[in-house]
Order: structure tokens, then sequence, then C-alpha cells
């Protein structure tokens, strides 16, 4: 199903995956923090701290993707909200539109200028992609990544560095900046050498959201691809 996404699409599981793995009552759980016996524990103790602050959110988004040369291939602008533990919402507003969303069971993507929604399931085939971020655990992150942390800007912002543990993922290098619990940027790096970066601006976090809005009901007259009949 991955092949009928787009890669900014991928990007944008990499970000769902986690909403899936984790459930509910273990995100609303007081969780003890790990044995800390290195510095790579440490890390992961301060992201997992900073991530289990954020329920919900919502924010707009420059996404720029960059090839190996570090010339930029496409820059586009987004609306993002995410609720724990399996909404999530991407709505494309500059060069173009496109919605992406899940209520957690389900995945559309309207692309109208092709009058075209795709349904899919969002199940393990999906979620596949081993990114433990956003709402992940110590144990789900550990077991897929390697961390570290840095203090910049004076000790005002973190920036997260994962470092896969295994060949087959999706990114070969994944970074998360935060100035105290607020996400500020994303950084994505590929076997390939493709560099991708989520800017984030106006961000919420913890805002009260309505669930509607992690459903969609494709328009009348519109091709229906429903993948879920496979």
């Amino acid at each position: 199903m991955i092949t009928l996404l787009s890669r900014h699409c991928r990007v944008l599981l990499v970000l769902m995956a986690p909403l899936a793995v984790t459930p509910l009552s273990a995100q609303t759980e007081v969780v003890s923090p790990p044995a800390i016996t290195s510095a790579n524990d440490f890390a992961l103790h301060q992201l997992v701290t900073v991530l289990q602050a954020t329920v919900s959110l919502r924010a707009d988004v420059d996404q720029l993707l960059l090839d190996q040369e570090g010339r930029e291939v496409q820059e586009t602008r987004a609306l993002l909200s995410m609720q724990r533990p399996s909404s999530f919402r991407w709505e494309v507003t500059q060069p173009y539109s496109e919605l992406m969303v899940t209520d957690g069971d389900t995945i559309w993507r309207y692309e109208p200028d092709l009058e075209q929604v795709t349904i899919q399931h969002f199940d393990e085939e999906l979620d596949r992609t081993p990114v433990m971020l956003l709402n992940g655990t110590a144990s789900t992150i550990a077991a897929a990544y390697d961390v570290s942390a840095a203090s910049l800007a004076e000790g005002r912002q973190t920036l997260f560095t994962l470092l896969p543990k295994q060949a087959s993922t999706l990114f070969e290098r994944i970074s998360l900046s935060f100035e105290g619990s607020t996400l500020l940027e994303m950084h994505f790096e590929d076997s390939l050498g493709q560099r991708t970066t989520l800017l984030f601006s106006n961000l919420q976090r913890n805002p009260a959201l309505e669930p509607g809005q992690f459903r969609f009901e494709p328009p009348t007259g519109i091709d229906v691809v429903d993948g879920r009949l496979d």
C-alpha cells in the first residue's frame, strides 16, 4: 500500500506510525523513568519526557525537500492536527491542495486536482515504519533507535538525533528540535541523501480538537479508490 503514497506522505507516516502503536491506557498512565546507565539512556529519557507532555497538537508546517546536492526540490505548506492515540490530519495548502487524514482505523488521501480519494486501512502494513515518535514510549523508541541529545541556543533548545538500529528503515537519520516541550523542527535523511525538513509555526500544544476533522466524507462525483476491498 505504501507504494501508492508520495514521498511527503511517507514522511507523514513517520509521524502517524507511532500513533497506532501505543495503547491509550499506556499514554495516560504516569510512566516511571527507565534506569539511566548511559548517555543514550539519558537522551532517551529526555525525549520521552518531552513527547509525553503533548496529547494533541495543531500547527502550520513548511515542508522543504532537498536533493543529494542540497538543491531545493519541493516546498509545501500545510496545516497539521494530531490527537492521541491515533488521529491525524495533514492539509496541504500550497502550492497545491491535498488532504491526508486518519482516525486510526482508516486513512484517506484526497487529491482535489485529480478528483480522487484513496482509502486504505490504517493497519500493520502502513505503520510498519519503525518510527516511534511524538507519542512513543521509552521501550518502543529504544527498540528502534539510538538516541543522542545536544543543547542549543545557550540551553534554550534541545536537538535529539535518532539513528535506526535496523538498516531496512525508510530514513537513515531523524532529528527533532524542541524549545521546552514545543516542537520547532523535524529533519529526515534517507539512504539516497535526500533531506526533508518540517518547520513548525503557530504551534498549539494540547488544544481541544473536534473528532469529526479526523474523518473524511468523499464529495459527490469524485473517483474513489478503496484499497480496503483488496
